[in-house]
């Protein structure tokens, strides 16, 4: 008997052929009956494997729910930064050289709102230029 017998759970099957009739022997039935101890053992192996595996499963889920706990007291104890372009921008607008850029293009958005056919996008174009070319500056040297 090899040892291949004694893994395979259909060894003691015997091949049937159309002329032959089904012939069982006595071996056959002990090499099934140590497979079904074998298959006993593992299924027991493998049911108290999983036994520790869900109470290691339920430490860890215990463990990250802790953690996310911890993570969203620090996320509310941060404050989200302040985007300081709108600052800038804002002072930027008010400065003596866009200014009289802004002036131009508030009168020609009042003619626009009057019934004129024009368009302010140049002016706006021009005021825009000029504030972002004085906010870049001052926004680049905020940055870390």
């Amino acid at each position: 008997m090899s040892l291949f017998d004694l893994i395979n759970p259909f060894s003691y099957i015997t091949p049937i052929h159309a002329d032959d009739e089904p012939v069982e022997s006595e071996s056959a039935a002990v090499v099934a009956s140590d497979v079904v101890e074998a298959e006993v053992e593992v299924i027991e192996s493998v049911e108290a494997s999983n036994a520790d595996s869900e109470s290691s499963d339920e430490e860890e889920e215990q463990e990250e729910e802790e953690e996310e706990e911890e993570e969203e007291e620090e996320e509310e104890e941060e404050e989200d930064p302040v985007d300081p372009k709108e600052a800038i921008v804002e002072a930027c607008s008010e400065t003596m050289s866009c200014k009289s850029l802004k002036h131009h293009y508030e009168e020609c958005a009042a003619r626009v709102e009057n019934g004129s056919q024009e368009s302010c996008a140049e002016e706006f174009l021009h005021f825009m230029h000029c504030v972002d070319h004085c906010a870049a500056e001052k926004i680049f040297a905020k940055l870390k």
